[in-house]
């Protein structure tokens, strides 16, 4: 099946690999044993959806995968967590503030933190029990998953993004993300139990000190015949089976297969104002590297570095100090690091196409990890976040071009650009400031304490779930056959090559 991303056209895998999965020892359940194909349009599921919907209703037969599904784990706690005086990052770092000479071993801690929980789900699925490992996910985001893990599309990637490193095919990124159970209690008093009104307000909004989030991505070819063995980088590092559609443009889709996915990147984030006072957190990044030593591929995800801060005036070429890369990180992690080096990794669609001062621009890093998150924040008059998520406002393909105050976009852009601000001009550093949580990046908005997933996902789903009926739809909360916009940034997808 051909499908076109900015103009190109290339080929999706269209199932090679579903007998794949029947050979490593999944046992099914019996209420899986019924297939069925999701039989409405995406508009129709994203408006009709609920707020514990477990996927998007694709679900496979016995003959392709006959393991355990995803369950969607949402029995939040209900009461506050206790404090606790010291938690293991912040002994690791003798109870000082993380700086980049002792980032390492914050993040090694916060590694060792998860560990237990993340074997379990990457090497023993059959047994893993997210409410049992005290693991949860966000409501509302249930039409976008994929039935197996639970995964949602993220972005699309080429050889163009990744030079010189060995990339065979162009592949897709799903995600998948749980709060632990201090991260948790913050999901109970903002959507109470039956998530149907959200509480959106700045006493509600706030995680507990010492809340951890994690996202594990995968990847997975988009390339036809090479399911497997497509980038060296990757080898030897855990396998899993997606069942996601590899359609062109059906709606609803038809034709979804089981497909091989590669764990390459693991992300960390706590919630830590002694550590990082300015901004409260701590974000950090783990990457596969085959060289590392280590038993399995969970020894050999090693930290690609943190981030605390969006260094504030300090510009490309600089020496940043809210930010520590490993300078032993694997070459092709860093080759989708963020403006002027900051955090960002290969999953997170850190640069993209953009169009300023009446000239568009290919592959620009312009964004990182919490300059992304900083705009998490929801406007209640309005209902949608104020800020994209990215510097600049996103042109729809297909639209007649704006100008704003702050970006000047080429009459040529047609949407293929997100209209940004210049590097580093004032308007551009707004989404590279360290604010705490408790402050938005735009008055009169709530701001969510760096929780992209609440307002980029969750909260809008729910609006279009229960909003005003005809709703448009935003590109980035199709599923996953439509690829035009990176799904997990919003942004433009880059030129292929």
């Amino acid at each position: 099946m051909k499908r076109t991303i900015a103009g190109l056209a290339f080929v999706v895998c269209a199932g090679a690999a579903s007998l794949f999965f029947l050979a490593r020892g999944w046992s099914a359940r019996p209420s899986q044993a019924t297939a069925h194909v999701m039989p409405r349009s995406a508009a129709a599921v994203l408006q009709g959806a609920t707020a514990f919907e477990v996927n998007n209703g694709l679900i496979p037969p016995k003959s392709v995968y006959s393991g355990p599904l995803f369950q969607l784990s949402h029995n939040w706690p209900t009461t506050p967590p206790p404090p606790v005086a010291a938690f293991p990052w912040q002994q690791a770092i003798h109870m000082q503030q993380i700086t980049p000479q002792n980032a390492a071993a914050y993040v090694a801690a916060l590694k060792a933190y998860v560990s237990a929980n993340a074997r379990k789900l990457i090497f023993d699925y059959p047994h893993w029990n997210a409410q049992a490992a005290g693991w949860y996910n966000e409501p509302w985001t249930g039409s976008l998953r994929e039935a197996i893990y639970g995964t949602y599309p993220a972005g699309t990637f080429s050889a163009a993004n990744f030079p010189n490193t060995g990339l065979r095919a162009t592949f897709d990124t799903y995600v998948l993300t749980f709060y632990d159970q201090r991260a948790a209690y913050m999901l109970y008093k903002l959507w109470g139990s039956t998530a149907a009104s959200p509480s959106v307000q700045t006493a509600h909004s706030q995680f507990p000190e010492g809340s951890v989030i994690v996202k594990l991505a995968l990847f997975t070819s988009a390339t036809a015949g090479m399911p497997t063995n497509w980038w060296d980088v990757l080898k030897g590092t855990a396998e899993v089976p997606l069942y996601i559609d590899a359609t062109d443009n059906d709606d609803p889709p038809t034709k979804p297969v089981a497909q091989p996915a590669y764990m390459a990147q693991f992300d960390i984030i706590v919630k830590d104002s002694h550590s990082s006072p300015k901004t409260g957190w701590v974000f950090s990044t783990l990457v596969y590297d085959l060289n590392a030593p280590g038993k399995d591929a969970w020894d050999k995800m090693v930290p690609l570095g943190a981030m605390w801060g969006n260094d504030p005036g300090v510009p490309a070429g600089q020496t940043l100090m809210e930010n520590w890369i490993n300078p032993q990180a694997p070459a092709y992690s860093t080759m989708t690091l963020g403006w002027g080096g900051r955090l960002s990794g290969p999953n997170d669609g850190a640069q993209n196409a953009i169009a300023y001062s009446g000239k568009a621009y290919g592959n620009v890093a312009d964004s990182s990890c919490m300059s992304c998150h900083g705009p998490a924040e929801w406007d209640n008059a309005k209902h949608q976040m104020d800020s994209f998520i990215l510097p600049g406002t996103l042109v729809a393909p297909n639209t007649p071009q704006t100008t704003d105050s702050s970006a000047q976009c080429t009459a040529s852009s047609n949407g293929d650009y997100i209209c940004s601000p210049a590097p580093a001009s004032q308007d551009w550093m707004r989404w590279f400031q360290s604010r705490p949580g408790t402050v938005p990046q735009d008055q009169g908005a709530v701001a969510l304490d760096y929780d992209d997933v609440m307002a980029f996902k969750s909260l809008p789903l729910w609006w279009l779930a229960t909003g005003p009926k005809g709703q448009a739809i935003p590109q980035t909360m199709l599923p996953s056959h439509v690829r035009r916009f990176n799904q997990y940034t919003g942004a433009p997808l880059p030129p292929q090559k």
